[in-house]
């Protein structure tokens, strides 16, 4: 199940990062650190999210094409800066590859607007936020893999 934003009091700390110039944020408790970009190793016949790995002090980190996951057409694509190191389901550590990332913002929990609660399954938006005039697509980071894809996963890294 896809998690919920976490909550300190009545306020929520959420990483801000963009993607084709759009913003994103994600609840920080689920990244781990966040590295500076560098060109994955290929991997043959893997599927088309997975854009390699890479080496992270000796581990091998799958890395996620998060504009591949929203959609983003490849054609806009621009040098991406940043690998945010993040805690999937089942304790898996991989990399997401964002454009950007700006900064950490702390908002209150109730400015988040969730789904509707009749969603059949976990969805990669959790929701939307207005940071000052601008509303903003939460993205749950633990949701950027379906389940099924997990096992395409473990067969490639």
């Amino acid at each position: 199940m896809a998690s919920q934003l976490t909550l300190q009091g009545a306020r929520c700390k959420l990483l801000r990062f963009e993607i084709d110039e759009r913003p994103y944020v994600a609840d920080i408790e689920r990244i781990r650190e966040i590295v500076f970009y560098r060109p994955a190793i290929p991997v043959p016949h893997a599927p088309t999210f997975l854009q390699g790995v890479m080496d992270l002090r000796g581990v091998a980190l799958p890395l996620i094409d998060l504009r591949e996951r929203l959609g983003v057409p490849a054609d806009r694509r621009v040098p991406p800066t940043h690998i945010l190191v993040v805690r999937l389901m089942n304790e898996l550590i991989s990399g997401v590859i964002v454009d950007r990332v700006c900064d950490v913002l702390e908002i209150d929990a109730d400015a988040v607007q969730g789904p509707d609660d009749h969603e059949a399954q976990p969805s990669l938006c959790r929701g939307v936020c207005r940071v000052k005039e601008e509303l903003i697509l939460v993205v749950d980071l633990g949701a950027v893999l379906r389940t099924e894809e997990y096992s395409l996963l473990a067969g490639v890294v």
